[in-house]
């Protein structure tokens, strides 16, 4: 395992750069810090938003689980944002509310990541996975979910390994947020096309209110992704104002959360 991860490694670095190491008395110049009692918390508005994401999640998916009913479509479900919820925890205390804490006290330079990144990235690998069971038993026959069933696992088994890995042995490419998104992508990717499927073939209510949850969800992705290319953090920030391309993926995310909550939790049922 450890000369597989060192050779893709090898491949990856021809066209992706990690990120250079950080001064640990540079990191408040670049977001803002908060001296609690010694402790350092960084971005305070953003740790407010990513935690109150977390526990509506974990929220959401509690209510999915009390309405389950006989349907495992909403018990995959229930698992799916429970798993999220406990991993936007995990991403809010490293990425923005205790990074300093956790990557910078006690260094010269900043750690590049932490542990909680690690166990944030397996449980959105395996949030992912369970997301793609609950669709798959919506819209599929049990017969033929087996060997989707059979692969998600084998994904997202694999994945936890080679993060564990490539973690002990510092391979950072593996463990960076955008091989997360890449590695994420064909899950997401076969949830959209089962979707697409059975909305072209049953464009009733059902089909439409998935279409309509997965619409927010791209466009909540793509304004994330806008606000981060067009560098609006970092032009706030010089303004000495801060909002953060998290905070907009962030308060999207709680949007979803609201639309899955309150409309499609109800059109969720299993296969006939």
């Amino acid at each position: 395992m450890q000369a597989f991860i060192l050779f893709l490694s090898t491949f990856l670095l021809s066209f992706s750069i990690a990120p250079k190491p950080i001064l640990s008395s540079e990191w408040c110049q670049t977001q803002p810090c908060l001296d609690f009692f010694g402790i350092t918390i960084n971005q305070i508005s953003s740790s407010i938003l990513v935690y109150a994401l977390a526990f509506y999640g974990l929220f959401v998916g509690y209510r999915f689980f009390k309405n389950k009913v006989i349907h495992t479509s909403r018990l995959y479900w229930s698992i799916s944002l429970i798993l999220g919820g406990l991993g936007a925890l995990a991403a809010g205390t490293s990425f923005q509310a205790f990074g300093y804490e956790l990557k910078c006290a006690g260094n010269v330079f900043c750690d590049r990541t932490s542990s909680f990144e690690i166990l944030y990235n397996i449980l959105s690998v395996w949030s992912a996975g369970v997301l793609l069971l609950a669709i798959s038993a919506s819209f599929l026959q049990k017969s033929r979910r087996r060997s989707l069933t059979f692969a998600t696992i084998l994904h997202a088994a694999f994945y936890t390994i080679l993060c564990l890995v490539a973690y002990g042995q510092d391979q950072f490419i593996w463990i960076s947020f955008e091989f997360l998104l890449l590695y994420i992508s064909p899950v997401y990717l076969a949830v959209f096309v089962l979707t697409g499927i059975e909305f072209k073939k049953r464009k009733n209510m059902k089909t439409h209110k998935y279409f309509t949850a997965w619409l927010i969800l791209m466009l909540t992705i793509i304004a994330y992704y806008i606000y981060s290319i067009c560098l609006v953090t970092e032009y706030l920030w010089l303004k000495g104002l801060w909002f953060s391309a998290n905070d907009v993926l962030h308060l999207g995310m709680m949007g979803w959360l609201y639309y899955l909550s309150n409309y499609l939790m109800s059109a969720v049922e299993d296969c006939k």
